[in-house]
């Protein structure tokens, strides 16, 4: 007696159970965090994306809107009999431009002027209303390319009228660009006429060349010779980018745009917020982004960083939450485990003290002992499912456990030792293949997954497969069959999706077939599609259990003592596939001893 008294008390001293519980916490606990911090980390990374994706289509969009103003514009020219300032300022008035194309400064005419017809073009400026027109800087050149209309007529434009852009080097070269594609030319950074010195903004235009006939020449030379002017947009960078950001609601993200290359002295406009240092990027350096477009000819570079109001929206600063919650329920959980043990010794302790004593409350103890049985019994047809994956779980621990203490023994010989370590190697590997086999299917059950992502060569792929299996059939001594009848036939879906129907498949058929028994696997065509039949004459199918055989967390034996482990989930992953793939998979058997046959269907390609 005091032996046993001596084991129990030696079990109360037990603590590795609670450890194990504390530990496996632990590494959940991480898991999940970690889980956690990558997803809201993704999620900010597509909310970043997409923020530069909108940025990207609302500059397209309205550079777009823009150049189709500046076609109609030169349409307008181009069929007037009578162009004059009437007119034009009656035409940009009704495009509504304050309302319809916010950004832009107005909408201005361009024209070639030669040194004979200034004269005569300053009569006409001042026939119509320009009292003080002159063209500037006033220098004698080979030919003006003054502005002679730009509506709206406001304070700023007015600055604007009878400017010659050919005098500055940057609309020079945009203008000699237009002229000479015939197409819209943007020119580089420039100080617009309109800018004063209390708002001042860089900016840059856009210029459509208009050509006498309303005709586009066939060569360079012609059109430098047949050039009337150009139709053209001013425009505020600053403006313009504000209005970009306000319409694509981006708020948390700052923006500059730069023209050619991202340098301080090619920065064309940035938005508003002030920039941190400290604060910008504080996420992670992969939200910041740097993208190219093409504005009339212009390369612009439209680089993006993210700002503290990003941060603040991100779920990242959960995660130190979520760790100290999944540690205190870690260490809760130890706690009550451990208490839970040692009350369990203590009671195992006075039950053996008092055994010898009281021997006739120890049939009172069996009844109880005996109504627990039935209880548990009764909860273990309940939880079916919970108990088989229980035991498939703990199997492995246990024999991990069992061999972990024969190695702490002093005087262990090494073929002792190196059997106790594959031992645990392998229940290790046996607990691993559980854990992925509940992964994997509630993977294919929840995920949207799109299977139709190449062909696959299903003949190759049953070869493969069955090569892998047959070590297992030499073992059992099973005769294993195959009759492989597909010449490139090719099913239209996921390779490695289809690889576990056919394992599955296989591997059942030489699990459930007795030592010398007889497994035999054919693919044929049937109509249109590929049809793989496999039979054996192992332990069969019982008629009852047979509609549920695909069913999830079934098996024909659902006792903790089962013959053959797993956790029932093989046919029921190879049945999902089979559906997301369209195709069709039945079962076959007479009863149990009798054998079975899978039949599974895949349209081929």
């Amino acid at each position: 007696m005091s032996e046993v008294l001596e084991k129990i008390k030696t079990v109360g001293k037990n603590t590795r159970f609670p450890n194990m519980v504390l530990v496996v916490s632990l590494i959940l606990t991480i898991g999940v965090t970690y889980l956690f911090y990558q997803s809201a980390k993704n999620k900010d990374l597509l909310r970043f994306n997409n923020e530069v994706f909108r940025v990207q289509a609302v500059i397209e969009n309205k550079v777009n809107l823009y150049l189709a103003l500046l076609k109609g514009g030169r349409g307008f020219v181009e069929t007037s009999k009578q162009l004059n300032r009437r007119t034009f300022a009656d035409y940009v008035k009704n495009l509504e431009i304050e309302k319809n194309y916010v950004g832009v400064q107005g909408i201005g005419f361009n024209k070639i002027v030669l040194p004979n017809e200034r004269e005569t073009v300053y009569k006409q400026m001042k026939s119509e209303g320009y009292s003080d027109f002159k063209m500037f800087p006033e220098s004698e050149r080979d030919s003006y390319q003054a502005v002679i209309y730009l509506e709206p007529l406001d304070e700023r434009n007015k600055k604007s009228i009878g400017f010659d852009m050919s005098t500055e080097t940057n609309r020079r070269a945009a203008l000699e660009q237009a002229c000479n594609s015939g197409e819209a030319a943007a020119s580089a950074k420039v100080v617009l006429v309109q800018e004063n010195e209390n708002d001042h903004q860089s900016g840059f235009l856009i210029y459509l060349p208009i050509y006498k006939n309303g005709e586009l020449p066939s060569t360079i030379e012609a059109r430098k010779q047949n050039l009337e002017g150009f139709i053209f947009s001013p425009f505020r960078a600053g403006d313009f980018l504000n209005e970009v950001q306000k319409n694509a609601s981006v708020s948390d993200v700052a923006i500059k745009i730069y023209d050619d290359e991202a340098t301080q002295e090619n920065l064309l406009a940035q938005t508003e917020a002030k920039l941190d240092k400290d604060f910008t990027n504080q996420l992670s350096e992969e939200y910041a982004r740097q993208e190219a477009l093409d504005v009339g000819g212009r390369k612009w570079i439209v680089k993006y960083d993210t700002l503290p109001a990003f941060a603040a929206q991100s779920s990242l600063g959960w995660t130190p939450l979520i760790l100290l919650i999944g540690l205190i329920f870690s260490f809760l959980l130890f706690g009550l485990t451990y208490w839970e043990s040692a009350a369990r010794a203590k009671m195992q302790v006075i039950a053996a003290e008092l055994f010898e004593s009281e021997r006739q409350k120890q049939t009172s103890l069996e009844n109880e002992q005996k109504a627990r049985l039935s209880a548990e019994q009764a909860n273990k047809t309940k939880d079916e499912f919970i108990s088989v994956v229980s035991h498939e779980l703990r199997t492995p621990l246990n024999a991990i456990a069992g061999w972990t203490q024969i190695l702490r023994t002093d005087s262990l010989s090494t073929n002792t030792k190196n059997l106790a370590l594959d031992k645990v190697e392998k229940n290790l590997r046996s607990q691993i293949e559980l854990v992925e086999q509940l992964l994997g299917y509630t993977q294919i059950i929840t995920e949207n997954i799109d299977v139709e992502d190449g062909k696959v060569d299903f003949s190759k792929m049953f070869e493969i497969v069955f090569q892998e299996i047959e070590a297992a059939a030499r073992d059992k001594e099973i005769e294993f069959l195959k009759d492989n009848q597909l010449n490139g036939h090719y099913v239209l879906g996921n390779e490695d999706k289809i690889k576990i129907v056919i394992h599955n498949l296989l591997s059942n058929a030489v699990k459930f077939t007795h030592i010398g028994g007889k497994v035999e696997a054919s693919t044929v065509i049937d109509e249109e599609n590929i049809q793989m039949i496999v039979r054996d004459n192992g332990k069969g199918i019982s008629p009852d259990y047979l509609p549920r055989i695909f069913d999830r967390f079934h098996q024909a034996d659902n006792s903790i003592t089962r013959a053959h482990g797993g956790l029932g989930l093989g046919l029921a992953i190879s049945h999902h596939i089979v559906k997301l793939h369209k195709g069709t998979i039945e079962a076959r058997s007479e009863g149990i001893g009798k054998g079975s046959t899978f039949t599974v269907k895949f349209p081929f390609v």
